[in-house]
């Protein structure tokens, strides 16, 4: 088991008013078990960034781990050290 601390952008911010949430993952977890434990630090996260009932991404947002991102349905394997936020990757024009 290690922590990790997952910096809040955007709307997750604006819906926790928390800066960085820590949780504590098993080595190699994956996106649902970050989801997950997520989920069950702020609870206020289901719905608009995640979906009910499931350890999904909501479609807008995105897991940056040490630089690439990761998109609902791709998967990741976390280990101690690795860096993580989640995003919602802006677009320009």
């Amino acid at each position: 088991m290690f922590k990790v601390v997952i910096p809040m952008y955007g709307l997750p911010r604006d819906i926790t008013e928390i800066r960085n949430v820590e949780i504590e993952l098993s080595d190699g977890a994956g996106m649902a078990e970050v989801i997950a434990a997520l989920k069950e630090k702020v609870p206020s996260l289901e719905g608009p960034v995640f979906r009910v009932g499931e350890n999904r991404l909501q479609e807008q947002y995105k897991f940056n781990i040490n630089g690439q991102f990761y998109f609902d349905r791709m998967d990741f394997k976390l280990r101690q050290g690795d860096r993580i936020a989640l995003l919602v990757p802006m677009t320009g024009g």
